[in-house]
């Protein structure tokens, strides 16, 4: 299901896509901070100008993986034939789970870009908390789809908007997320062990919209 969120990748990657996924694997391994673009020029094999050739440096491909992280957001809380709105609610704010705990760079990216007032640009200038200018597309449109959903199944007085559901939920999700311990493989790929949290998830749910 999280591949279902995520920007769809062609099979064969090109180089551009390959610097982007290995920076993505160095940032869940050693965090944001310590991402070294040589690093990832010698996981793929090239040469590091050959980086360059694709992105003026660290924090363009910075940026790149914020617009996958944003891509991601686009198709979440996408209603399907037959869901109630709490099912649509709860299916997303799952999926939302699955997306930033199988790719651990993208909350370590996202947690990183509000540590400042106005963000990083890669994605903080997205979504930081003391912004003077409109939120992208990517972010209104998911608020608004979750805003409908409380709606109606709250009813338009609902006290809940759609900014405090997903603080909750996105909030509570990066928080633990980073607190969780990884398991590396002999790639070094990173895994969480993150199932535990998604009956906290529900929860959390259940509370802020008074489910029985």
């Amino acid at each position: 299901m999280a591949d279902d969120i995520q920007i769809n990748k062609p099979r064969r990657r090109n180089t551009k896509e390959k610097i982007i996924d290995e920076a993505e694997a160095l940032a869940a391994l050693h965090g944001i901070e310590h991402l070294k673009l040589q690093d990832v020029a010698d996981k793929i094999g090239i040469k590091l100008p050959s980086v360059y050739a694709h992105f003026s440096g660290r924090e363009d491909i910075l940026a790149a993986m914020g617009g996958r992280i944003s891509k991601g957001f686009t198709q979440l809380y996408v209603a399907k034939a037959g869901e109630s709105p709490i099912e649509t609610l709860k299916r997303g704010a799952q999926e939302m789970l699955m997306l930033l705990g199988d790719h651990p760079a993208y909350f370590r990216l996202m947690l990183r870009d509000q540590s400042v007032p106005l963000g990083y640009d890669p994605l903080n200038h997205r979504a930081a908390v003391n912004q003077n200018f409109s939120l992208p597309s990517e972010i209104n449109d998911m608020h608004t789809r979750v805003q409908n959903l409380i709606d109606r199944h709250c009813g338009e007085d609902s006290k809940i908007t759609a900014a405090d559901f997903t603080a909750c939920l996105h909030g509570f999700m990066l928080m633990r997320l980073s607190w969780l311990p990884t398991r590396n493989d002999e790639n070094g790929n990173v895994y969480l062990e993150y199932h535990s949290m998604q009956s906290t998830v529900d929860t959390i749910i259940n509370r802020l919209l008074n489910v029985n």
